[in-house]
């Protein structure tokens, strides 16, 4: 029943994201409206030198990773998949992950003293094909403030299937390079991770980890330049450290983390 479901789901998106793209496309108006029910689709595709995932990775061989999204009226519906580039973990060629997910985000602009409050409620099933005890299913209550200098955020998630929380709190900032080109924006943010017992120690009770912790912390630099008015590339670059010492000791003896954990990579996005 749950490859159906799977299967289901994937046509249903498709479907949707396909038609409603052609819809965005051809420019089709309802009611009068102008642009206001044309709906955006959002497509980015990443290499990256590995996979890493709230400061820890977990594929340490390049991946290829892509989201596509739609948007209407503060309602989204996407995928994402994860694309293993070597056999380290299996899946040459393959995708490791996939990520439905849908939501809901509305930006309120009268708020005194920033430009912006948005909040975002949304759910994901992560799908991973060769490891059905790796699935989940996850709620998430996201806000974020957008100001002037800085952008900060706070994101609750809640694996709900194997109450895993954890918290994901940080700044963004970003700056034109109007000094070496108009289309040349840099971006950095610096993001901490918290974690429940399940987060920082599986379902091992007896491992050091086990327990609620402020877990990783990741700095994220990018540069991004604006090819069109719809397509921008550029490369990134994220260095995370492992916080707590227990944490440390547990990504030491992981063959694939360490304590500072470093990823590169390049990323294309397309807007419509």
């Amino acid at each position: 029943m749950r490859k159906i479901g799977r299967i289901v789901w994937v046509l249903a998106a498709v479907l949707a994201l396909s038609g409603t793209a052609a819809f965005a496309q051809q420019g089709l108006e309802l009611s009068g409206g102008g642009n206001e029910w044309r709906p955006q689709v959002d497509f980015t595709l990443d290499w990256s030198s590995r996979y890493i995932d709230l400061g820890e990775v977990l594929n340490p061989d390049p991946v290829g990773q892509a989201d596509l999204c739609l948007s209407l009226k503060g309602f989204y519906v996407g995928v994402w998949t994860c694309v293993d580039f070597t056999d380290v973990n299996g899946y040459h060629n393959e995708p490791e992950e996939w990520n439905y997910y849908l939501g809901y985000e509305y930006t309120f602009t009268d708020v005194p003293g920033v430009e912006s409050l948005t909040i975002d409620l949304g759910w994901t099933y992560c799908d991973c094909p060769r490891d059905a005890s790796a699935d989940s299913q996850e709620l998430h209550l996201g806000i974020q403030l957008e100001d002037d200098l800085l952008a900060p955020a706070v994101v609750v998630t809640w694996d709900y299937e194997d109450d895993i929380w954890w918290v994901e709190a940080g700044v963004s900032h970003e700056m034109p390079l109007e000094f070496i080109s108009e289309k040349l924006l840099f971006g950095t943010a610096l993001d901490l991770v918290w974690g429940n017992t399940r987060w920082n120690g599986g379902f091992d009770k007896g491992d050091d980890a086990y327990k609620n912790a402020l877990a990783t912390a990741a700095l994220t630099t990018e540069l991004t330049y604006q090819l069109t008015e719809n397509i921008s590339f550029g490369p990134y670059m994220i260095v995370a450290w492992a916080l707590d010492h227990d944490i440390r000791e547990k990504f030491r003896d992981d063959s694939i983390n360490n304590a500072c954990n470093f990823v590169w990579g390049i990323k294309l996005n397309m807007e419509f």
